[in-house]
């Protein structure tokens, strides 16, 4: 180990005293050297009616018994004007908290679906245990390892709610264990190997949790180190790089996560690999909205969680969308309009679909206007849209090659108020089938002609709001080609059939 934590319980009924607080203190900074970096801190709380703290970043003892404190916080009361996250940001100099082995109803229910964001624990929490144990094996042959993250799922749930925090992983021992129960380990990134140098680290969620006690991992958005927080007017542009020095030849699954803070939506897999290293830029983020991403990563059958990073992504948008509409047409095609003013450079737009609104495909493009300042329409038609919901979105591309997204919207083949009609089966016998929809209860007109426009049967039919069969007698037909076409109470549709 490069460092050592030690957070002693803060209260007397679990063996601290001012005395040996001292004591640690000191004897901490005198173990200190170029190549080991002892910490001491304190457990901060109690199990029942509250919750573990792990407080470091400053030499005054934090409790609520008589004349054993530097600095009185009342027992279990962490969320309040004088609860120990208010008090974490008062001390400052990068002091910090983490949550140890967390259930959701610690820390005055900070976690429950019914608490607000709090923004004075996000300001003192730097991270989570998402393992943590176990607390008191005797074990020093790193054979006894934790439950594999099992505190992940609060951790995540942190992440939803809007709280920005880095991943841990603890030992709790109870015994002089250190280290040796099992190879899990916190990583910390930073440029040297000191104090100062830690609790910066620390504050600014630099740090991962990892199975393996060597696996290193760079996790990097736009440049930026995992834990940042950060905007810019470019795509999030994400590199992972994995190593394990002591299993060369272990090829890494590196799954990138994403989510919205205070969606209270779990984060979700947004791309994955199975290689070493992956470069994975996100397009479809949206500009003035905010993600977080983080890498899951296994490796050697180890698993590594990652610090997130927040992005903030502003574009400096090339073109101001004003409109951007689906509709169902009554030939069953979606006519997609848009509008645009104050196009700057803008050579093409491209539409795409989707059928689950994540993953699109170019359907067809149309050529901007360049620049202009003026109001400029566009449209265009997809003839094969999905029966059932159809997700649009349009890609602009600048003259220099830049690409910016629209956002995006859907349409509902399925409960589209059209009138609408097909044929089937097609090649046809001595009847026609016919499912129609109506957007109406109407009495409609059925029309046969040949190829050359001549009507050759005309049949009324009663129609009702929604789907329906009618079926026509052709019998009297000879066999070739013809058109079918219903006249609607305010629109005309035709369908081509063959009569065998």
């Amino acid at each position: 180990m490069d460092f050592l934590g030690i957070s002693e319980h803060n209260h007397a009924t679990a063996g601290m005293n001012m005395t040996n607080w001292q004591a640690g203190i000191s004897q901490a900074n005198a173990a200190t050297s170029s190549s080991f970096l002892p910490l001491y801190g304190m457990e901060w709380g109690v199990i029942n009616n509250g919750g573990h703290l792990l407080v470091y970043g400053t030499n005054q003892l934090i409790g609520w018994e008589e004349n054993n404190y530097d600095i009185y916080v009342p027992k279990s009361d962490y969320t309040s004007p004088t609860g120990i996250f208010k008090i974490i940001n008062t001390i400052g100099n990068n002091a910090f908290v983490t949550l140890a082995h967390p259930n959701f109803s610690d820390y005055n229910n900070l976690n429950s679906s019914s608490t607000a964001f709090s923004l004075t624990a996000d300001s003192a929490i730097a991270g989570v245990a998402v393992a943590s144990g176990p607390a008191f094996s005797t074990n020093t042959s790193y054979s006894d390892p934790a439950i594999s993250l099992g505190y992940y799922e609060y951790f995540k749930n942190l992440l939803a709610k809007g709280y920005h925090v880095g991943p841990l992983m603890d030992h709790d021992n109870h015994n002089t264990t250190f280290g040796r129960t099992s190879n899990t380990r916190t990583a910390f990134i930073a440029p040297s190997l000191n104090q100062t140098e830690f609790l910066k680290a620390m504050k600014g969620r630099h740090f991962y949790a990892t199975e393996d006690c060597d696996t290193r991992v760079n996790f990097t958005l736009n440049n930026q180190q995992m834990g940042s927080i950060v905007s810019g007017n470019n795509y999030p542009s994400i590199s992972v790089w994995v190593s394990d020095p002591t299993n060369t030849n272990a090829i890494a699954k590196i799954r990138i996560m994403y989510g919205r803070p205070g969606s209270n939506m779990l984060a979700i897999a947004l791309d994955s690999v199975t290689a070493n290293t992956y470069s994975f830029t996100d397009y479809n983020m949206l500009s003035s909205t905010t993600n977080y991403y983080f890498a899951e990563i296994t490796i050697g059958g180890n698993q590594v969680v990652t610090a997130p990073i927040w992005y903030t992504y502003n574009a400096v948008l090339p073109v101001k969308l004003v409109d951007f509409k689906a509709s169902v047409t009554n030939n069953k095609t979606v006519l997609i309009n848009w509008a645009t003013i104050n196009e700057i450079n803008n050579q093409l737009f491209v539409l795409e679909k989707s059928i689950d609104g994540v993953y699109f495909t170019p359907i067809d493009s149309v050529a901007g206007a360049g620049n202009s300042s003026l109001q400029n329409n566009y449209s265009t038609t997809d003839v094969t849209p999905y029966e059932g919901i159809n997700y649009y979105r349009l890609k602009q591309i600048d003259t220099d090659g830049k690409t910016t997204f629209s956002n995006v919207i859907a349409v509902n083949l399925s409960q589209a108020a059209i009138n609408y009609f097909t044929v089937y089966p097609n090649p046809v016998g001595n009847q026609l089938t016919l499912s129609i929809n109506s957007k109406k209860e109407q009495i409609a007109t059925l029309i046969v002609t040949d190829i050359f426009g001549r009507k050759l049967q005309s049949t009324s039919l009663q129609l009702f709001k929604g789907n329906q069969l009618q079926r026509v007698a052709i019998n009297q037909l000879a066999a070739g080609n013809y058109n079918v076409t219903i006249l609607f109470n305010d629109t005309q549709v035709t369908k081509k059939v063959v009569k065998l």
